[in-house]
């Protein structure tokens, strides 16, 4: 790890590194994720859904790993969400309605349904929060696993914070932006996922000010 850093900055980034990316986890996981991350006691638990979690996205080793976490940070999908978000922003509300029910019957139909409900809470329809965070995740992952050493996931941690840094200025603009791009990449147009969100932001923003205490935004 760099220098730059002293032992309690060390401890308070990797916090805030574990904050961005508690979304990836599941409900269970995310309460002792963020205190913990991924302790050694609970390492031959986690690998099990560690393997499952990289076998989804395609890693198989170090390689694979890294050239995941970059096309997370460079792709993510963003430009393909936002030329749907164009397009469908450039509607009134009578057409965007006719779009969305026109397309119920093509393959991306969930992800028009999505894009649609994020229209107005996500203006900028930039969800880069998706890549940034599961990018960090995998990094978290990839040190237990044993693909990556300390210091390089150190370095790409740093570097996707501070590419989310670049795109949302509060952690209320990044948790909504993680919702709609984690929902557009899985075609979910339930959105499934976002009442574990919501719980999370409750952990991060609510009564544990945890956030605001500890893990500020912007703090990379």
């Amino acid at each position: 790890m760099p220098s730059e850093y002293n032992n309690q900055q060390r401890k308070q980034l990797e916090l805030y590194f574990r904050c961005l990316s508690s979304v990836c986890t599941d409900s269970v996981m995310g309460y002792h994720y963020i205190p913990f991350g991924f302790p050694f006691t609970d390492r031959i638990l986690r690998r099990g859904s560690m393997k499952k979690a990289f076998a989804a996205w395609g890693v198989t080793d170090k390689e694979s790993l890294l050239s995941r976490v970059q096309w997370l940070l460079e792709d993510g999908l963003r430009e393909e969400y936002k030329k749907l978000h164009t397009s469908l922003a450039a509607r009134n509300e009578v057409s965007r309605k006719r779009y969305v029910e026109s397309s119920v019957d093509h393959p991306d139909h969930a992800k028009v349904v999505i894009v649609n409900a994020f229209l107005h809470q996500l203006p900028s329809g930039e969800i880069a929060a998706f890549g940034g965070a599961w990018a960090i995740f995998m990094c978290n992952m990839g040190l237990t696993y044993g693909y990556l050493t300390k210091d390089e996931a150190w370095g790409l941690k740093i570097k996707a914070a501070r590419h989310l840094q670049q795109y949302y200025n509060s952690w209320e603009d990044y948790l909504t932006a993680f919702v709609a791009g984690n929902s557009y990449s899985d075609s979910d147009s339930e959105m499934k996922m976002q009442a574990h969100i919501t719980s999370i932001a409750s952990m991060l923003l609510g009564s544990s000010t945890l956030a605001m205490d500890k893990a500020q935004w912007g703090l990379a």
